[in-house]
Order: C-alpha cells, then structure tokens, then sequence
C-alpha cells in the first residue's frame, strides 16, 4: 500500500506559455517541488495529471484554447520534470483527474491511505478531482501553499481561494493544511 501525491496541472500552460499562463503558479512550485522530493524518497507515488486538449475542444468555448496536444504547454515546468515519467503522466481533457484516464485503475492497484493534491487550479482542476477522491473514500489532504488558482477581475484569487479551501475540507471533508512541511512522515 503506497499513499500518492497527485500534481495536477503544473504545465507550461498554465506557467510561462499560452493563453492562460498564471503568474501565481511560479509561487507554489518551490513548494510542490519540495514535497515531492521529501515524499519520493519515503516511497510515496507521484501521478502528474495533465490537460492534454485537442484543437477543437468544446472547453474552448469557456476558457481560450490551451494545453493543446503538441504544443508544448502540455510539459511539466521544467523544475518538476524530474519526477515525471510515462507511467506517472496522465493525460486529461476536463476538470476531473478521473474522467476518461487510468487514475481509478491506479488508486484501486495502490490502495493509498493517503492521498495528497497539489497544482493548479484551486477551484477548478484541484476541487474536481478532490471531490471525486472523497466520493470514493479516499483520505485527502492538501496543502495551501502547494495549490493555487489565477487571478482576474471576475475572478479574484483571494477569495476564490479562500471560498475553494472552506468548501473543500466542509462540504468535502478533506484536510486542508497551511503548508506542505506540516505532512506528517507516514
């Protein structure tokens, strides 16, 4: 039994290409980057779940075209690429890191106590997929200075955030932690 830290959306795409590059993102990465080398070396699994949208989407009709397959926004930013591999990349087109990918199958052959959630975006990618964890039972944890969302005028990412995080560990019933070193060695 392996606990698995699911990175969600820490693309270029989100990062220094494309159309929907957030500036926020470059804050967390540091801290992603120090959980995965903290948690790997204790024998955690890592699962990359990355947009991989083809050019004609219908998500291009809410949100601009990004993340398109071979561009390169669908790559890892460059300080965590140390931690992909093709086993552990797996491709998404919508919110849920479950919808049409094998990350049940992985969860199911793994069977973690634990399972931490970092990236990109709070509110979207990260709350979708944390929903769909805890409607299966999982134990989910996620650490506030290892996720984040973007900022707009119709979308303030303070707030956003704040309201993503309540909602998460009430309605949810996840753990919402301040900060990534606050994971207990397990």
């Amino acid at each position: 039994m392996a606990n698995i830290i699911l990175v969600i959306d820490m693309l270029r795409g989100f990062h220094d290409l494309g159309n929907l590059t957030n500036p926020r993102m470059a804050d967390i990465i540091p801290n992603v980057k120090n959980l995965l080398e903290r948690k790997t070396s204790e024998d955690w699994k890592t699962c990359f779940l990355a947009d991989n949208h083809q050019p004609d989407d219908l998500e291009f009709q809410m949100f601009p075209p990004h993340c398109v397959v071979g561009t390169k926004e669908i790559e890892v930013v460059d300080e965590l690429k140390q931690f992909v591999t093709a086993e552990n990349y797996l491709p998404k087109t919508r919110y849920s890191g479950f919808y049409k990918t094998d990350l049940e199958g992985i969860l199911v052959q793994e069977n973690p106590e634990k399972v931490i959630v970092v990236g990109v975006c709070t509110d979207i990618c990260v709350l979708h997929t944390t929903s769909d964890l805890r409607n299966r039972d999982y134990d989910v944890i996620i650490p506030r200075d290892c996720v984040e969302t973007y900022d707009a005028p119709e979308h303030p990412a303070e707030e956003i955030n704040h309201w993503a995080f309540v909602h998460i560990e009430n309605i949810l019933g996840a753990r919402v932690i301040k900060k990534q070193e606050e994971i207990e060695n397990d």
